[in-house]
């Protein structure tokens, strides 16, 4: 034991003297002294700052992180994100048109097995219409900056409202426009009145065996079909997409405020103008004008696949050849596609560029070409009937049975040429446009930003060199 109890502690004395070592460092540290720098009370720790939240177009990508979960960035994710209410959108129109090629059969008295055949028939020709303006779609909608819930919206109601719509109007123009010229060119057709009520007297000419001079039907005819009609239709689709969709802008149409007058003068009325939208911090402005032309494009599909199921369906009668070659290139025809994709470059000038733009001039372009289509042989709305439709194609089956000469054949061969190099032309203005729009954007966001009056400028310089390289 006493060799035990004398052992070396770890402190380097005996296990008694390491016993009280330790309590008199112990008393050491409980009693009070001076603080020392190590005794100082730490400062609270601060939390970092949360990162910045930005806050973008909600057209572009979604306002914060935590709202923008999984946002589609191809198609095939985009359609994954297609609501129920834009299915049952889908569904009507598709219901719609199988009743349609349901009440097409022709004859009406076939029997049951032989009317569901023809039914199916109608059905495959319809469908192919649908072929040109789905790849057309596809090529231009772009998943990252469109909702494809909103385009389907947007077709929903051309295809619906849109075209009765477009139809009751061009009706009531068109009836306007038919009085109008029979009384300046044509005063004795209002002697059928009053047996025959005047608002209907236009559209009855024929039942009555009336025959008007052809220089009082060109007129009409033109003033109906190639002015009225085309500039209704383009404007339906207009009207359409601002009713159903908000498109991303840079610039609002404010009113102006014209100061008070002096006496004795008039006072002028108030003026709308262009001016930028305040941005919020963080918030980018507007540089892709792809939601402009998916929109419009989508506007136009609505107009032209209602109309055209319509006329397919009214070619169906057992001596009407070739329905499947009419069906097919009606559907590929890019005139409401070209023209309604005219109209959104001139909407994105004006919301995006903040170039001043009244609405007759941006409608002015697509009227023009849609004018020159119905004068070509496409026919309006409001025109009914269907009996010819390679006029309105300007194309005829290879296998169709001519008798022209061959004079006649390069002549009408030549025009049919032509036709379709405008169109190849104007397919080339809208993509340099829609490209060039989108560099000009850019470039008002960064080198011109805060200097509209320089980026107007260089706007008209440019416009005037391109008319003097014209001249």
């Amino acid at each position: 034991r006493d060799s035990s109890a004398e052992t070396a502690s770890p402190r380097g004395g005996t296990g008694e003297e390491g016993a009280s070592s330790a309590r008199q460092g112990q008393q050491r540290q409980a009693q009070p002294g001076p603080p020392t720098a190590a005794a100082v009370m730490p400062l609270p720790m601060v939390p970092p700052p949360p990162p910045p939240q930005v806050i973008m177009n909600p057209y572009e990508v979604s306002l914060v992180p935590e709202q923008q979960g999984h946002y589609p960035v191809s198609l095939a994710e985009a359609g994954t994100m297609i609501t129920f209410d834009s299915i049952q959108k889908l569904s009507l129109v598709i219901i719609g048109a199988c009743l349609l090629c349901y009440c097409a059969v022709s004859p009406r008295t076939l029997p049951v097995v032989q009317y569901n055949l023809r039914f199916n028939e109608n059905m495959r020709i319809a469908a192919l219409a649908t072929i040109g303006p789905i790849l057309t779609f596809l090529s231009v909608f772009d998943a990252a900056t469109n909702d494809v819930n909103e385009a389907i919206g947007t077709f929903y109601a051309s295809f619906t409202v849109g075209y009765v719509g477009a139809f009751a109007l061009e009706v009531l123009v068109t009836t306007a426009l038919r009085l109008a010229v029979f009384a300046l060119w044509e005063p004795a057709i209002f002697d059928l009145t009053p047996e025959v009520p005047t608002v209907v007297l236009p559209w009855v000419l024929r039942e009555h065996k009336y025959r008007p001079k052809r220089i009082t039907l060109f007129a009409a005819d033109f003033a109906t079909s190639c002015v009225a009609a085309p500039i209704v239709e383009e404007w339906m689709k207009l009207k359409i997409v601002q009713l159903c969709v908000r498109l991303p802008r840079n610039f609002q149409r404010c009113t102006k405020k014209n100061g008070n007058s002096k006496k004795g003068k008039k006072r002028k009325k108030n003026k709308l103008r262009l001016e930028p939208i305040p941005r919020k911090p963080g918030e980018q402005d507007v540089t892709n004008i792809n939601p402009y032309v998916t929109q419009m494009l989508v506007a136009s599909l609505g107009l032209k696949l209602c109309d055209a199921t319509r006329r397919i369906l009214m070619y169906t009668k057992r001596t009407d050849a070739d329905k499947s070659f009419y069906a097919f290139f009606r559907g590929v025809l890019p005139i409401h596609e070209l023209c309604g994709t005219m109209t959104a470059l001139e909407l994105a000038k004006r919301d995006v560029l903040g170039v001043e733009m009244p609405t007759w001039r941006m409608l002015l372009p697509a009227v023009v070409i849609h004018g020159m289509a119905n004068f070509k042989g496409l026919k309006p709305i409001f025109k009914w009937n269907s009996s010819t439709p390679w006029s309105e194609l300007q194309l005829s089956p290879w296998n169709a049975a001519d008798d022209s000469t061959l004079s006649q054949i390069v002549t009408k061969g030549f025009a049919k040429f032509m036709w379709w190099v405008v169109l190849g032309r104007v397919l080339g203005y809208c993509i340099k446009n829609y490209y060039l729009i989108g560099r000009r954007a850019v470039k008002l966001t960064t080198t011109y930003a805060g200097k509209r009056a320089a980026f107007s400028a260089e706007l008209v310089a440019h416009d005037q060199l391109k008319k003097r390289k014209k001249d």
